[in-house]
């Protein structure tokens, strides 16, 4: 109710008290016709809800893009129109235009910022346009449309919710490494193809998975083997890279790992490198190898795999997230694959696990330090044991830029 139907209905009631306590037949219909004008508007409302609801039966929504990227816009378009077979049954112009629409926006989407929308209004249909400036990486709820309707009195109002909630997924923000990762690619069959790579054919050699072509399966090394293998890589320039994700426990943290993790991984496809995730509580989708040659789909399902990671909920939890995805980076590195981490300081078991992938020359890290000088310190530990094992490594905080981090890997990091 608004002030003035809450001002009415009390007035009518302390009238028509003050009428019986007068004996005056006057006063007390005075106040029971006031009692009643709010009642009838409440019914008045009750209907035009429900004859809303019979007209414009739900909301269509589009987002564009969808995904939505974190740092960057998007644009949403919403529709509350007549449905087809109730064409007839649309509202005159003049009730369209009382009515006011808007829409329920998670912080995440908006920036915690209020949005300007631009609303459009006929007998047909109500539509509301606006900008989404995402900020988090997740799935965040944007929805319902409310609409805003009151009686002629303005006495009582109600919002009309039109369609459903909708989770609209936002994907890590993303960095373009392209050029960089390139000369990293190139740096990598150079050392494959060289004096280092203790057996050619070994070493471009992996586990046959479903919908490999069966042309590329090695018949010899199947035979001596007992199992089915083929071939990683049959031209130059498409050897394939696993991103090792080891997330902390602190939220900022984690997202600067998963976004650095992400824009390494869609970097690599973008130089032709086929490329799998895994780590952290990533889903198993993102642990298969993502061809290079339908880059858009890989890409996507790459930053889809990257929409429900949870920060743990302690160190341990992240500890056995990156056990599991150490061993599943040394078993891929055994046929050739490129292991590039994006990590913390590793617990001792991890490092020894991750050392020797440094022999064959294929494998780089960033160490994430920042935290405090125990955090840096151990970082420091980290990067020079990984180092002196053959890994380029560099240290880098949540503050530095991820291009400049990368670009000094390249270059060489520490050797």
């Amino acid at each position: 109710m608004t002030p003035r139907g809450i001002g009415m209905g009390a007035s009518g009631v302390v009238v028509a008290i003050l009428g019986i306590g007068l004996a005056s037949p006057v006063l007390v219909w005075v106040g029971v016709s006031m009692a009643a004008t709010v009642l009838i508007a409440a019914l008045w409302l009750i209907t035009s809800v429900a004859m809303f609801r019979k007209r414009f039966p739900d909301a269509w929504r589009t987002v564009a893009p969808h995904p939505l990227t974190a740092g960057g816009n998007g644009t949403v378009n919403v529709s509350i129109r007549t449905a087809k077979h109730r064409q007839r049954l649309g509202i005159s112009n003049a009730l369209a235009s009382a009515l006011d629409v808007r829409e329920q926006a998670a912080a995440e989407l908006t920036g915690g910022l209020s949005t300007k929308a631009t609303v459009g209004r006929s007998a047909e249909e109500l539509r509301l346009d606006y900008q989404v400036h995402p900020t988090h990486r997740g799935r965040w709820p944007l929805g319902p449309a409310l609409v805003k309707i009151s009686e002629p009195l303005g006495m009582i109002w109600a919002d009309v919710a039109a369609g459903s909630v909708e989770h609209v997924p936002v994907w890590p923000r993303i960095v373009d490494l392209t050029a960089a990762t390139g000369a990293l690619m190139g740096q990598a069959d150079r050392v494959v193809m060289g004096a280092r790579t203790p057996s050619a054919d070994d070493s471009s050699l992996r586990d046959y998975r479903d919908g490999d072509d069966l042309r590329r399966v090695h018949w010899k090394s199947t035979a001596r083997r007992g199992t089915m293998v083929v071939r990683a890589d049959e031209r130059a320039g498409v050897r394939p890279a696993t991103v090792l994700l080891d997330l902390p426990v602190n939220p900022v943290a984690a997202e600067w790992s998963i976004s650095a993790a992400a824009s390494v991984a869609v970097s690599v496809l973008a130089s032709g490198h086929p490329v799998r995730l895994v780590g952290a509580n990533a889903p198993p989708e993102a642990g298969e190898v993502h061809d290079a040659h339908n880059r858009d789909s890989a890409r996507s399902r790459i930053l889809n795999a990257t929409l429900d990671l949870e920060v743990p909920s302690n160190r341990d939890t992240a500890l056995e997230h990156t056990r599991a995805a150490a061993r599943a980076a040394v078993n891929e590195a055994a046929y050739g694959e490129v292991v590039i981490a994006v990590c913390d300081p590793l617990a001792g078991d991890i490092l020894a696990s991750l050392v020797p992938l440094g022999e064959a020359g294929r494998a780089w890290a960033i160490v994430r330090c920042g935290d405090g000088p125990r955090q840096d310190e151990r970082a420091e530990q980290t990067a020079a044991t990984l180092s002196r094992s053959g890994w380029k490594v560099v240290t880098a905080s949540v503050r530095d830029d991820l291009s400049s981090v990368w670009s000094e890997l390249v270059a060489g990091g520490s050797t």
